[in-house]
């Protein structure tokens, strides 16, 4: 002990050696933030890994507040609004034509199962109307209609599929006539369409859904490009009190009047 200028002698700290830290006990807290335990990773690793997974979910939810502060609609309004137009039916036929047309619950036509059925059958044709659908008992006890053993032989659906593709381009045909009818860079109302076949008729209700989806509010104007990117649409909505009726061959379109204007993309400068 050293002595100190009132006689008296205080004990002197060791000094700090690389032998002394290394012999300490290892702090068991700072390494398992920094360093891997056996198995388990670094505690900085899983909060960053925690930090970064988080951040989508962040950001998702803001895209989901963004967007229904801006009042486009989600899936809960659209099932609101399906309600009040079943509520708006006058009758049973009525609330059946918007099922099937909203949950698109149109009768499958399937070439293995009813082989023997007429063609010529149409696909409106009631059950309980149509002749009676024969299905093997192996299809509800097994689940699978052809039994066990060598595959059947492949069946020639040559005919099936170039009636089908037949069938596809005259769709298209169509929907295409369509298009040019409506795309014609010049605005008009739709009280001045007048009369309109089935498919001029979808492609309208088609370029109404994508071009009144991105509107705010109810008196805004939009333009837009449709999703194939082939059409750009301008649509501005005319006085609340008018009224625009469009005659199909299913019935009597009817709504609030609009100002449409249909262009090809190459023609919008």
């Amino acid at each position: 002990m050293p002595p100190t200028c009132s006689g008296t002698s205080v004990p002197t700290r060791p000094p700090s050696t690389a032998a002394s830290w290394t012999s300490s006990p290892p702090r068991s807290g700072n390494t398992a933030w920094f360093l891997s335990t056996g198995h388990a990773p670094p505690q900085a690793e899983l909060l960053r890994a925690r930090a970064r997974s988080a951040i989508p979910q962040l950001l998702s939810a803001i895209a989901a507040l963004n967007e229904r502060r801006s009042g486009r609609s989600d899936r809960s309004s659209d099932f609101r609004v399906l309600a009040q137009w079943f509520a708006a039916c006058r009758n049973d036929g009525d609330a059946h034509r918007l099922a099937r047309a909203a949950f698109a619950l149109h009768p499958a036509r399937h070439f293995s199962l009813n082989a023997d059925a007429d063609a010529e059958l149409p696909a409106s044709t009631s059950w309980a109307d149509a002749p009676p659908f024969r299905i093997h008992p192996r299809l509800r006890e097994y689940g699978e209609a052809a039994p066990r053993g060598p595959l059947p032989r492949v069946r020639d659906r040559s005919k099936e599929r170039a009636d089908l593709a037949q069938q596809l381009a005259e769709q298209t045909q169509q929907l295409e006539a369509a298009r040019r009818r409506l795309a014609t860079g010049r605005p008009v109302r739709l009280s001045d369409l007048g009369e309109l076949d089935v498919h001029a008729f979808e492609v309208l209700l088609g370029l109404l859904g994508e071009t009144l989806g991105e509107q705010s509010r109810p008196d805004d104007a939009v333009a837009r490009r449709t999703g194939d990117g082939l059409l750009h649409v301008h649509l501005e909505p005319l006085g609340a009190e008018s009224r625009a009726e469009i005659a199909t061959p299913r019935g009597v379109f009817a709504g609030r009047d609009h100002a449409i204007t249909v262009s090809p993309v190459q023609d919008v400068r």
